[in-house]
């Protein structure tokens, strides 16, 4: 079984640089081979299916403001976008995973627990709920403690388990 995906990023800014929006389209492709044969003839075939998945995420600042503005302990547009990134992308350039581990990491006790995910993933995912967070941090949980620390959500991220929470491959 191979994977195949395509994102691609848009981001709109206003004139003095500030994001207004961000827009990722997400495009996967999965492959899976079966083997067959016929046994009447001795050939061996591979047979491949196809299938595809398209999920869209566009947030706006204006969006995100009035949806936030119902929960207490959020983070801002901008920390908002800086956790986006990596967890849509399934990849990051410098800083970027240690700022967005930083973002999330809201107690500064050097693991994200689920609450501090809670501030993030159901504004993209509605619904997500505890249990199914668990089940998704127990997958790269090396030490079984129920919490990431920063290299448990490298893996999170690199693994695409981020964007699977968020594009609700559940």
């Amino acid at each position: 079984m191979d994977i195949e995906y395509t994102v691609t990023e848009n981001i709109a800014r206003n004139r003095s640089g500030q994001i207004i929006s961000i827009d990722y389209s997400f495009d996967e492709i999965l492959v899976i081979e079966t083997p067959s044969s016929s046994s009447s003839s001795g050939i061996t075939r591979q047979n491949k299916e196809k299938r595809n998945r398209s999920y869209d995420v566009k947030v706006t600042r204006e969006q995100y403001q009035s949806i936030i503005g119902q929960k207490r302990d959020s983070l801002s547009f901008d920390a908002f976008v800086d956790v986006l990134r990596p967890f849509i992308m399934g990849y990051y350039t410098d800083d970027e995973l240690e700022q967005a581990f930083y973002r999330l990491d809201r107690d500064r006790s050097g693991t994200i627990h689920l609450d501090e995910l809670n501030c993030f993933l159901p504004i993209l995912n509605d619904t997500i709920n505890n249990n199914n967070l668990q089940d998704y941090v127990r997958k790269v949980d090396e030490n079984f403690d129920g919490t990431l620390n920063y290299d448990e959500f490298r893996t999170l991220v690199l693994r695409g388990i981020g964007r699977d929470i968020i594009c609700n491959h559940i």
